[in-house]
């Protein structure tokens, strides 16, 4: 099955998606997939054709003129006009492409193993995602003030508190299932139209369309948020780190998450076109040591993956003891 590996950044998180593909790269040098750096040619920071050749070789650049697509959005708050770009995928990429792979620029790809949703069937589903943790937080109490808030952006989204709710950040879609569904064309017209019903974008708008009508991944192909506090990242195994929250880990001024995230960015950056990105604080605000693992999140933890053991995810069962 013809696959694309689709990065989808506005200006701001260009370069960290070259680092993304880097990481994606490494992580399965075997695999050669076909990979997509897709965004507007304001978006292309300088330097990109001074990247090392084997990488640069690797990429295909496309430039889109996204306003002609796009015109009736706009982004809010931290969120840019580029995290509308993946609905475009299955209209830009070139028509021999079945597969679509998109990949969020603040992910890296750790493992291997992310080459197999080649291979996955999805039961005629357009798209194979994992839960967020907009629907996993359900785990932690009740009494959690993010749960409440979490259940309530669900049930004006129309959906059960039992209906599963995906990250966007990665997602496999097929793309003949997502053009039969018309996915572009049904989650532009709600977010046009009513925008203020969907907070999280145009992830609210396709869970809001899907209705939990999607193949569920586990957490090892998006291991995001709340997961790096509750000691499951040994037991998982992640394939995908996703760093879902502000400030991200390149960022090192501001960071204040796990020293070895910060450093990875650091470093590769400091080896790239960008070495101004590498700048780092005499004095840096990063953790030595892993979040403590408090009661509530001991609690938490259990909870999640006790849920998580029962689920039959696509890329296989999840077995989490000890």
């Amino acid at each position: 099955m013809r696959t694309a590996f689709c990065f989808t950044p506005d200006r701001l998180f260009f370069a960290p998606a070259v680092r993304a593909i880097a990481s994606l790269i490494d992580a399965e040098p075997e695999a050669r997939p076909e990979i997509f750096l897709v965004c507007e040619p304001d978006d292309v920071a300088p330097g990109f054709d001074r990247l090392a050749r084997p990488l640069r070789e690797r990429i295909t650049l496309l430039t889109v003129d996204f306003k002609a697509l796009d015109g009736r959005l706009s982004g809010k708050g931290r969120f840019s006009r580029a995290v509308f770009r993946r609905l475009f995928l299955a209209e830009v990429l070139p028509p021999q492409i079945e597969r679509i792979v998109s990949v969020d620029s603040d992910m890296l790809i750790v493992r291997p193993g992310l080459s197999r949703l080649e291979t996955f069937d999805f039961s005629g589903r357009p798209l194979a995602a994992a839960y967020d943790m907009i629907f996993l937080m359900d785990f932690k109490s009740e009494d959690d003030p993010l749960v409440r808030m979490f259940r309530r952006s669900r049930a004006k989204l129309g959906l059960a508190l039992d209906t599963p709710y995906f990250n966007a950040g990665l997602m496999a879609i097929d793309r003949a299932a997502w053009r039969r569904e018309k996915l572009t064309e049904r989650v532009t017209k709600a977010l046009a139209e009513e925008p203020q019903r969907y907070p999280f974008m145009e992830q609210d708008a396709l869970n809001a369309t899907l209705r939990g009508g999607f193949a569920p991944l586990s957490p090892r192909m998006n291991f995001m948020g709340d997961f790096f506090l509750l000691d499951l990242e040994r037991r998982v195994a992640p394939i995908v780190l996703h760093f879902v929250n502000a400030p991200k880990p390149w960022s090192l001024d501001a960071w204040k998450g796990e020293a070895r995230f910060a450093e990875d960015y650091r470093d590769w950056f400091a080896r790239s076109p960008w070495p101004e990105m590498a700048s780092s604080p005499a004095s840096p605000p990063w953790r030595r040591s892993r979040p403590p693992l408090t009661r509530v999140r001991r609690e938490f933890g259990a909870r999640l993956a006790g849920f998580l053991e029962t689920q039959p995810f696509l890329d296989g069962p999840l077995r989490l003891e000890g």
